[in-house]
C-alpha cells in the first residue's frame, strides 16, 4: 500500500513539474483529470469517460475563444490516473478559471471532473468554492474525504454506475444523429440517382407530371425533422411486447404524411418511404441499444412487430367504393397484390435477399462514396429490386401483364450490368416505362431503405 501511495505522489509531483515548465514560458495552463477514489485510478471504463470529457473540454474552450497550444499538449495515464495539460495564450488565468468552472457546472458528471488552471507564475487559480461530494451530494467533497464518510467501494460503485448511464446517453445521441443522417442521405441519394426508369431523378420527372426533383428534396427535408425522434423512441423502448410500439409509430407516420402533403401541395412523394423508414429507424435503434443489431435480428423484429399485417389491413370486407388501391390489389391478385404490407410482414425479403447483397458488392464502410460509385451501386440495386418486386401501384394501374414485362426488362438489364450490352438494355427499360407511363415507385422506396439498412450495419452494427 505504501508503494502505491508513493507512486501516486510521484505522479502528482511530475504533473506539478509540467505546470512549472509551462509557467517558465510565462504562460498559463489548463489541466484535466478525474476525481477517482481508491486504486487503481483508471480502467477501461474510466479511460473512455476521460477521453470523452477531454474532447468536450477542448471543444468548450475553443467555443469560448481560448487558444490552446496543441503542439505542446501532454496526455497520459499514470499512477494518479488520466491526465491532460496544455498551455494557453491570449487570456488571463482568472478568466480561464471562470470558463473552466462553467464547464464543470454544465457537465452531467461535473463533480467527477477537475479542469484546473495554473497562472503564468505557476500558481494554481482557485475559485474558493468547495465541490459537493459526488456520493452523498450533501457535504463538501473535502469533508467526506477527510472523515472517510463513504467507503472507496461505495464510491467506486456509484461512479461506475453513473459513467455507464452517461455512456448510454452518449451512445443514444450518437445513434440519433447518425441514423437520422443516414435516413436523409438514403432519400436524397435515391432521388438524385439518374437516369432512372419512369422515376423522378435530378434531371427528369420520369413518368410524372405532378412532381420533380425539387418536390422530392423539399419533402425529404420536411420528413427529416422526425427521424431523430423515431430513433430516440426505438433506443428507449423497453416493453416486452414489441407490438406495443405500433401506435406510436403510426402516430409518427401520420404526422409525417401530413407534413409531406402540406409541403408538396397534396402530392404523394414519400408515403411508402415513410412507412418503410419509420420501421427501419425504430428497429435499428431498438437493436443497437441492446448491441444486438444484425440483419437476422432486424428481420426477426420486423416480423414479430407486424404479425398478420396483410390480413389485418388488406383482408377487410368493405363495400367497393370504400376499398383502397391496396385492398383492391390484394382481393384481385392475392399474394402478388400484398404490396408494401406483404413486404414488411415477410421481413423485407426484397431488401435482404436481393438489394443488400448487390449494394455490398459495390459499397464498403471504408471507401468514399463518390457520385460515380453511388450511381453504379444504386442503379444495379434498383434493377434487382424492380426485377423482383411486385409493385402494387403498377399492378393496380396497369395490370399483371405490364408488371411482368417491367420485371423482365429489369432482369435483362441486371443480367448484363457492367458489360457492353448494359446501356442498350437499360435504355430499353427506360423507354418501356415512358411508353407505358409507369413509375416503379415501390422499388425506389425499397432502394432508399436498402441503402439505409446496409450503411447502418456498416457504420453502427456488430462486426
Amino acid at each position: 500500500m505504501n508503494q502505491i501511495i508513493n507512486n501516486i505522489l510521484k505522479a502528482k509531483e511530475a504533473r506539478a513539474q509540467r505546470r512549472m515548465k509551462i509557467a517558465e514560458k510565462n504562460l498559463p495552463s489548463v489541466s484535466v483529470n478525474l476525481n477517482i477514489p481508491g486504486y487503481p485510478k483508471s480502467d477501461d471504463e474510466i479511460q473512455w469517460f476521460f477521453q470523452h470529457v477531454l474532447q468536450n473540454v477542448k471543444r468548450f474552450l475553443l467555443s469560448h475563444r481560448v487558444s490552446l497550444l496543441s503542439d505542446q499538449e501532454y496526455c497520459a495515464c499514470d499512477e494518479a490516473g488520466d491526465f491532460y495539460i496544455v498551455p494557453v495564450v491570449e487570456i488571463q488565468a482568472k478568466d480561464l478559471k471562470q470558463i473552466a468552472e462553467l464547464f464543470e457546472a454544465e457537465h452531467a458528471l461535473g463533480r467527477l471532473i477537475d479542469v484546473d488552471i495554473t497562472d503564468e507564475k505557476g500558481n494554481p487559480v482557485s475559485s474558493g468554492k468547495a465541490k459537493t461530494c459526488f456520493y452523498c451530494d450533501e457535504q463538501p467533497a473535502i469533508y467526506c474525504m477527510r472523515t472517510q464518510s463513504h467507503s472507496y467501494e461505495e464510491m467506486r460503485e456509484k461512479i461506475s454506475a453513473e459513467i455507464q448511464i452517461y455512456r448510454k446517453q452518449v451512445k443514444k445521441e450518437k445513434l440519433c444523429k447518425g441514423l437520422s443522417t443516414l435516413a436523409l442521405k438514403a432519400l436524397l441519394h435515391e432521388v438524385a440517382l439518374a437516369p432512372k426508369p419512369g422515376l423522378v431523378d435530378r434531371f427528369s420527372s420520369g413518368s410524372h407530371t405532378d412532381m420533380d426533383f425539387a418536390t422530392f428534396v423539399n419533402s425529404s427535408a420536411v420528413l427529416s425533422a422526425y427521424f431523430q425522434q423515431i430513433v430516440a423512441y426505438g433506443f428507449t423502448f423497453e416493453a416486452s411486447d414489441i407490438k406495443l410500439a405500433l401506435p406510436s409509430l403510426r402516430q409518427f407516420g401520420l404526422q409525417m404524411e401530413e407534413d409531406m402533403f402540406a409541403e408538396t401541395n397534396g402530392v404523394n412523394t414519400h408515403k411508402g418511404a415513410i412507412f418503410l423508414l419509420g420501421f427501419s429507424l425504430f428497429t435499428s435503434a431498438y437493436l443497437m441499444a441492446k448491441d444486438a443489431f444484425s440483419y437476422d435480428a432486424f428481420v426477426s423484429v420486423i416480423r414479430e412487430m407486424n404479425g398478420n399485417l396483410v390480413e389485418r389491413e388488406l383482408g377487410k370486407k368493405l363495400y367497393a367504393n370504400d376499398k383502397t388501391h391496396g385492398e383492391v390489389c390484394f382481393e384481385k391478385y392475392g399474394k402478388k397484390g400484398q404490396g408494401i404490407r406483404g413486404e414488411i410482414q415477410a421481413g423485407l425479403p426484397s431488401v435482404f435477399q436481393h438489394a443488400i447483397p448487390v449494394l455490398e458488392q459495390h459499397l464498403s464502410s471504408e471507401q468514399l462514396e463518390s457520385d460515380a460509385l453511388l450511381n453504379q451501386a444504386l442503379t444495379h440495386t434498383l434493377l434487382a429490386l424492380i426485377a423482383y418486386n411486385d409493385d402494387s401501384n403498377i399492378l393496380y394501374r396497369k395490370g399483371e401483364q405490364v408488371l411482368e414485362e417491367l420485371k423482365q426488362h429489369a432482369q435483362q438489364a441486371f443480367d448484363v450490368f457492367g458489360t457492353d450490352f448494359f446501356e442498350q438494355a437499360y435504355q430499353k427499360l427506360i423507354n418501356f416505362c415512358n411508353e407505358k407511363h409507369i413509375s416503379p415507385g415501390g422499388s425506389a422506396d425499397l432502394l432508399a431503405v436498402s441503402y439505409f439498412i446496409c450503411k447502418a450495419k456498416q457504420k453502427f452494427g456488430n462486426h
